[in-house]
């Protein structure tokens, strides 16, 4: 997969196209309907060959869209958040992944380990573009244009390091830190990335 710039209107249509897949899936899954890449590609209007390069079969799309449910879109999250207060929008974005993570951990590593033995076969058409980004360019927000686009860009990449299971799972269990130490070592990381 190539480098994703934030400026790219390709990824912002990647990423509303994932979405609209997982809306649909999450529709069909609290109506009690079993669903299928074709099924969810029809409802929402979308080729199925398109639905197949953003998952791979079935269990891929309900995995992610059973863990879609519990998350939360950028504009739930900063509501009531001035677009200008960057220390609460970062607290935001820290607490509630931390949270979304530590609530629901072992759905989390399960998804995680499903989708590293996916990425192992790129000609599959393996594909992991996620809210992650979106949320953090949102926090990132009284930043975008203060700052040159490729250190913003730069600031993105490096707070998506944190802001996933994979730095639970590192933190956990190769650090050996308990949730709290977690919190404050995201807490500690994030601000010196983005404050200095």
């Amino acid at each position: 997969m190539g480098k994703l710039s934030l400026d790219d209107g390709r990824v912002e249509q990647k990423l509303k196209t994932r979405e609209k897949l997982l809306a649909v899936a999450n529709t069909l899954l609290l109506q009690g309907k079993e669903i299928s890449v074709e099924l969810v590609a029809k409802e929402a209007g979308i080729s199925k060959a398109t639905a197949y390069r953003y998952f791979t079969g079935t269990s891929s799309l309900k995995r992610e869209a059973s863990l879609q449910l519990k998350a939360q879109t950028s504009d739930d999250l900063f509501a009531g958040i001035s677009e200008k207060d960057l220390k609460a929008r970062l607290n935001k974005l820290i607490d509630y992944h931390f949270d979304l993570f530590t609530k629901n951990e072992t759905e989390f590593r399960l998804f995680l380990s499903s989708v590293i033995s996916e990425s192992i076969h790129p000609e599959t058409g393996y594909s992991r573009a996620g809210r992650r980004i979106v949320l953090i360019t949102e926090a990132l927000k009284p930043l975008r244009k203060t700052l040159p686009p490729a250190t913003f860009q730069r600031m993105v990449n490096a707070l998506a390091v944190f802001f996933g299971i994979e730095s639970v799972t590192v933190l956990k269990d190769l650090c050996q830190l308990d949730n709290k130490a977690v919190l404050e070592t995201w807490r500690w990381a994030v601000h010196r990335i983005v404050f200095g």
